[in-house]
């Protein structure tokens, strides 16, 4: 019997030809889409993340600039560029109007309506995991040229985070993350314009973190809602990594890479239930404010 919130779940990645302002080709097949509005119509947010193992032809490919890009434009909705992978595994040049900007991963950026921008990437680590993973915080994904006399932002530098700063702890959450708490990549104490927080529990798996995982003891979000709506992404190579969430009564165990969108009040849990050793994998928690709030059930 199908499931009341199966709707809400995307499993596999949605490759599209092409995309608006953008040039090239993600591995020859296009471009990834994880969530948008047309897959879930309840969703708020369009997810593209280029995000994958680099082999030796991709970091070629990225190195002679013949990568997949996308070209100066605006849109009237805000944005986000994560880019997410190991620590220098990547690093994309990243313009926000006149301002010029090399960022390596892990870091954020957060784009104003209105505000011209594009983004390449310029160096890719092979045998490492990386890459950017776009968010357009609206159903659908629409650019417009930049007009003639754009939005300009005197000081575009604030709007970067440039890398990972950690919590102790969430509300409605147990455990930690390598110890060292919660990672958090985007939220309004940040970046003072940002709609949206962000949470990546992403990282090379150690035997000792597998072992943590399978014995129940990680991190992981108990029961809880919230006054916005929320997503959880599971990126990582194919099965690589193994999520039970719920959503209401319903339970479900998923695997790498897919996407589950929450709308506001729908009571979620999560918690990891299985990494693989030596690859690279996780979940990105996405809470579409500006800082993270919970209520209890």
């Amino acid at each position: 019997m199908k499931k009341q919130y199966e709707h809400l779940i995307i499993k596999g990645i949605r490759w599209v030809d092409s995309l608006p302002d953008h040039e090239g080709s993600v591995g020859g097949k296009g471009f990834p889409i994880l969530m948008n509005g047309e897959l879930v119509p309840e969703a708020n947010a369009w997810v593209c993340p280029t995000v994958f193992q680099i082999t030796g032809r991709q970091s070629e490919i990225v190195a002679s600039g013949t990568g997949a890009k996308a070209n100066p434009h605006i849109h009237e909705g805000d944005e986000m560029y994560l880019i997410l992978g190991e620590k220098g595994a990547v690093e994309f040049c990243i313009t926000l109007g006149d301002d010029t900007y090399y960022l390596e991963s892990p870091s954020a950026v957060y784009i104003p309506a209105g505000l011209p921008h594009s983004i390449r990437p310029t160096r890719f680590t092979e045998g490492t995991y990386g890459g950017s993973c776009q968010i357009y915080l609206s159903r659908d994904y629409v650019t417009k040229p930049v007009p003639e006399h754009p939005m300009r932002i005197e000081n575009t530098e604030h709007l970067i985070v440039g890398d990972i700063q950690w919590v102790k702890s969430l509300p409605d959450h147990e455990g930690s993350v390598g110890d060292k708490g919660f990672p958090i990549l985007m939220n309004g104490d940040l970046v003072p314009e940002a709609n949206a927080w962000v949470c990546p529990t992403l990282f090379l798996a150690t035997e000792r973190q597998v072992k943590i995982v399978e014995a129940g003891t990680g991190p992981k979000a108990n029961p809880h809602t919230h006054e916005g709506d929320e997503m959880y992404l599971i990126l990582g190579d194919e099965d690589v990594v193994e999520f039970q969430i719920t959503l209401g009564n319903d339970t479900y165990d998923l695997t790498s890479p897919c996407a589950v969108y929450i709308p506001a009040g729908l009571p979620h849990s999560i918690r990891a239930t299985k990494f693989t050793q030596g690859r690279y994998g996780g979940s990105c928690q996405i809470y579409l404010d500006k800082n993270y709030v919970t209520r209890p059930v």
